[in-house]
């Protein structure tokens, strides 16, 4: 979305509040399509506390997990694409009547200076202009206006120049896992009516899109740190043995049964937080609306729980975000845990490593 420079080719790099993701993708033509192959795969987790709420507060920690990752995974290309989200990030959704660029330019600042809550000297705004559904006709623009904080900016590509690597963009999490599903499930993209529901350490990032085209964008202060707190805090253990309680594994002293019940107890306050945006979205406009399919990404997609619970609560087909799913790679050039068992947890990165390659 907010791009610096042109490049082929570059690494997705998700800078995550618990880890740091990068991808690093060969674009190829198959039967006259476009199609992709894995070259690096990179996940390292970052210190305790090096991002709260999405502000990098050790960012020495963070430029050398970055340093770490690209040496030990052997590297080579220094040119990266990075994703924010957030309170400081806002997409609007608006609609303008046909005009000329330069009126265009003018009325998008102005939509701006009134749809952002934040000084716009502050913010850093671009806009993109969607396509119509094949088929119809419309005497407006349907247009979508981001705006990001330009402190938060600074604050990611700072360590990025930190590390020595070129920043080409600065995306959005959500368009970053729109271009993931794209190329990974193109019928279920043009197709149907789709939520993808993002959980991450400390923000849960939700798009919902219609056919292809994205109707509602939002981020929830809730993730996987809500979940290890609360456990830490009932069971009465350090952080680092919350953590192996999610991820499944044994601790000792630690009832499996009270374990179980925090879960299923922090699953039903999050399945809450996002039927309320399931049911704003149906609810809006004057058409029936009803999504059709869900996508689970993110670190706390792989609770086998989850899935579950969101079929219970809304009837509707959930399945967990492969974004390797047609990408082609060597399985044995790569780590199975990373590509195999826990491929959800790249969603960002591919999405952003698939950004500039056009």
């Amino acid at each position: 979305m907010f791009g610096l420079k042109k490049s082929k080719g570059v690494v997705g790099l998700d800078i995550g509040s618990h880890a740091i993701k990068a991808v690093e993708l060969i674009p190829k033509r198959k039967a006259g399509t476009e199609a992709y192959e894995l070259a690096k795969i990179a996940y390292e987790v970052l210190p305790h506390d090096s991002i709260v709420e999405g502000t990098i507060i050790d960012s020495t920690a963070v430029v050398e997990t970055i340093r770490l990752i690209f040496e030990e995974n052997k590297i080579k290309n220094r040119n990266v694409a990075i994703s924010i989200s957030g309170n400081s990030v806002i997409i609007k959704k608006i609609s303008l009547p046909h005009m000329e660029r330069e009126e265009l330019a003018e009325s998008i600042i102005w939509e701006a200076k009134h749809n952002i809550p934040y000084p716009y000297e502050e913010t850093n705004v671009d806009y993109a202009i969607l396509k119509p559904p094949k088929g119809t006709e419309t005497k407006s623009l349907d247009i979508l206006l981001v705006a990001a904080k330009k402190d938060k900016i600074a604050n990611y590509s700072n360590v990025v120049h930190q590390a020595k690597k070129n920043l080409v963009a600065i995306e959005v999490d959500v368009f970053a896992l729109q271009n993931a599903l794209e190329i990974n499930y193109p019928e279920t993209f043009e197709n149907k009516t789709v939520a993808m529901v993002n959980i991450g350490a400390n923000i849960t990032n939700i798009l919902i899109l219609e056919r292809g085209l994205p109707q509602l964008f939002r981020d929830l202060s809730l993730g996987g740190s809500f979940f290890t707190e609360n456990m830490r805090k009932e069971l009465t253990i350090s952080l680092d043995e919350a953590e192996r309680l999610l991820k499944g594994l044994p601790v000792k002293n630690v009832d499996e049964a009270h374990v179980e019940e925090i879960l299923s107890q922090n699953i039903r306050d999050l399945v809450d937080e996002i039927d309320k945006t399931f049911t704003f979205y149906e609810a809006g406009d004057k058409k029936e609306r009803k999504i059709e399919q869900i996508f689970l990404s993110g670190g706390l997609a792989n609770l086998k729980a989850l899935p579950v619970a969101f079929e219970e609560r809304f009837a509707v087909p959930t399945e967990i975000f492969n974004p390797f799913r047609n990408i082609h790679y060597k399985e044995k050039d790569f780590d199975s845990v990373l590509i195999k068992e826990t491929p959800s947890i790249f969603g960002v990165a591919v999405g952003l490593a698939l950004r500039r390659m056009d």
